[in-house]
């Protein structure tokens, strides 16, 4: 083999070399750009189902929330009902025993 056989060689296979070290570096650069829009779609997706889940809680509470109100409206108009049925049942007698109170005692 010649001299000028050999360095042709030697020049080729760094030419090689020089190309497939571009090549490598072009795909961890791509390799990084992928990743970085992977991790935003998994962070994105998270956020997603976050925001499902808060929601689905959300509506839950507030459909808690709601039926503990109507609870205690119910509650209270049972008790304002009764202290009216009350009040109408005894008007009467507390106003006569008010009256002879104030008046008897005197």
């Amino acid at each position: 083999m010649k001299h000028t056989d050999l360095i042709s060689n030697i020049i080729e296979a760094e030419h090689q070399a020089q190309a497939l070290a571009a090549e490598a570096k072009e795909k961890k650069l791509n390799l990084r750009e992928d990743l970085r829009a992977n991790a935003e779609n998994v962070r994105r997706d998270y956020f997603a189902q976050a925001e499902q889940r808060v929601g689905a809680v959300k509506a839950t509470e507030n459909e808690h929330t709601d039926n503990a109100i109507r609870e205690i409206n119910e509650r209270h108009r049972a008790d304002m009902d009764a202290m009216e049925k009350l009040y109408a049942e005894n008007r009467a007698a507390w106003i006569e025993k008010i009256y002879a109170m104030v008046f008897d005692s005197a």
